[in-house]
């Protein structure tokens, strides 16, 4: 394995990356075998009722991987921090992933994601039901 830059940030970063750890921008690999972004976009994750962290996400054929908005860039960008990608939170490896489901915000609908090791996360999605399709593919194979 060897280093690359990022072409957005300049981070180091394996050149078998899908996308850079620190700020999200996608790379791309030609080899087939290699990690493939499949979706991205705005994802909010719902943690109860009464919090909900804006974030931004990236599906990859090989995994699920959350970014976070920092609190105090929320409070200086305001509506206007979805614009960014925000910073690496967790990933899920889709080989983890045991199935997806419809779950619910107030009322927004939202996708849940359930691990095999027992854990659920909840998630708002822009453009849910293309993201639902998407999972769905992938869980499939």
């Amino acid at each position: 394995m060897s280093l690359i830059k990022c072409p957005e940030c300049g981070n180091e970063i394996s050149d078998k990356a899908a996308a850079c750890p620190r700020c999200g921008c996608p790379i791309n690999n030609p080899s087939d075998d290699q990690e493939k972004i499949i979706m991205s976009g705005l994802c909010n994750r719902v943690k109860n009722a009464f919090f909900v962290q804006n974030g931004s996400a990236l599906l990859t054929n090989k995994r699920f991987i959350y970014m976070k908005h920092s609190l105090p860039k929320t409070f200086v960008l305001g509506a206007f921090v979805n614009l960014t990608k925000g910073d690496f939170e967790f990933d899920i490896p889709i080989s983890q992933i045991l199935s997806i489901e419809d779950g619910k915000q107030g009322i927004s609908k939202t996708i849940m994601i359930n691990t095999v090791d027992g854990l659920k996360y909840n998630f708002y999605f822009t453009k849910r039901e293309e993201w639902k399709i998407a999972f769905g593919n992938l869980l499939k194979k």
